[in-house]
């Protein structure tokens, strides 16, 4: 097996002997997911997805994902399942797995393989059910996804008034309606508490120490294979949990996704200690804005994106800023989720950017045998 790499990135082209459509042993080149696959030979086949759609909003996305690039499993072994202990975490008064669906809902990747995880989170008075729905709209390649509650922890996160359903923090003063101040300390210390439970689903997700990037399924997940996915208070949620682990020192996740929404909080400086601080250890962000969104305008957009940025930067002692957040604002949008093939296909790069991809066929594959090694011995 021989491997190059390209454009000074973490791109490996890695060679793969199989068969074409006419049963000849060809040598493929597999990239990473967001290079694609290119057949030596033979036409190109896309990793990366396509939308179907013109108009893509929450209970209207789709796009198709070429099974040639993946070529599923054919059995379990690279499935993953929820730990016990986060089970008992998330709906700690289940009896029956009905139970359980109303706290959380998790899905396995649609190929078998759950390399990744995106945990979705929705917005103030939802519910998770229709996030539920998009995650298994967007099909995306080796990802399993949990679409999680604010009703769960057994009401461990916030309950909006007059029976308006839950939330992840509070974000608002309910006796005149008016948002809080950043510095307001019921949204600090309630976001903080938000943090604390979800950086605590989080470890209960992780792959525990010792078990390595090899580790099967039931071991959980390498922190930075497990994403975030938000929408309004739920993007907030995400991106305050990313920059708190910046803070603690923490692993990196592998991304976060923000639809309309971000930080709302002054960014507190940082925790230092004698740890070395690693320039890579930040967490990846997007945040998808609207111009015409009120709740959180496109200058709250750009004020998230400099000040987490600014404050990356600041911890890694560079001289410059580092562009680890990065936004995309759309014309004519309000305060909403996805509702554009644009939007789509920004996510969709965003992920197949930063998720990781197991190569299955390559697993056991050695191109070296013992005839070709000039070994003496002594």
């Amino acid at each position: 097996m021989s491997s190059t790499s390209r454009n000074n990135q973490d791109e490996k082209i890695l060679q793969v002997q199989g068969l074409d459509e006419n049963g000849n042993n060809v040598w493929n080149s597999v990239s990473r997911i967001h290079t694609g696959i290119t057949t030596e030979g033979t036409e190109r086949i896309e990793a990366t997805t396509t939308t179907d759609n013109t108009n893509i909003n929450n209970d209207n996305l789709s796009y198709s994902t070429s099974t040639s690039a993946t070529n599923e499993a054919n059995n379990d072994q690279y499935r993953k399942e929820l730990p016990l202990q986060l089970k008992h975490l998330l709906s700690p008064n289940a009896t029956v797995k009905a139970h359980r669906k109303e706290n959380y809902l998790y899905r396995h990747s649609h190929d078998k393989i759950d390399t990744n995880l995106m945990i979705l989170l929705h917005g103030a008075g939802d519910k998770h059910h229709s996030y539920h729905a998009l995650a298994k709209k967007m099909n995306m390649p080796q990802c399993a996804s949990l679409s999680i509650h604010a009703s769960s922890i057994n009401n461990g996160f916030g309950t909006l008034p007059f029976q308006l359903g839950h939330t992840w923090f509070t974000e608002m003063d309910y006796t005149n309606g008016q948002p809080l101040h950043r510095n307001n300390f019921k949204l600090t210390s309630s976001l903080d508490k938000a943090v604390t439970q979800l950086d605590k689903i989080i470890s209960l997700l992780t792959v525990q120490d010792g078990a390595g990037a090899g580790a099967g399924a039931g071991d959980g997940w390498l922190p930075e294979n497990i994403f975030l996915f938000g929408f309004s208070a739920g993007a907030c949620l995400a991106m305050e949990t990313c920059t708190n682990r910046i803070r603690k020192q923490y692993l990196p996740l592998g991304g976060a996704i923000c639809i309309a929404g971000g930080i709302h909080t002054a960014i507190r400086s940082h925790i230092s200690t004698s740890k070395q601080w690693d320039q890579s250890a930040e967490t990846p962000i997007l945040i998808i804005g609207g111009t015409m969104d009120d709740t959180y305008p496109p200058a709250k957009v750009h004020a998230a994106v400099q000040g987490y940025n600014s404050f990356v930067s600041k911890n890694d002692g560079c001289s410059s800023t580092r562009n680890v957040a990065k936004s995309f604002i759309v014309p004519e949008k309000e305060h909403g989720m996805i509702q554009s093939e644009a939007e789509t296909k920004v996510i969709m790069e965003f992920c197949a950017e930063h998720m990781v991809r197991r190569m299955v066929n390559m697993e056991g594959f050695c191109e070296i045998s013992p005839d070709h090694l000039n070994l003496s011995t002594r």
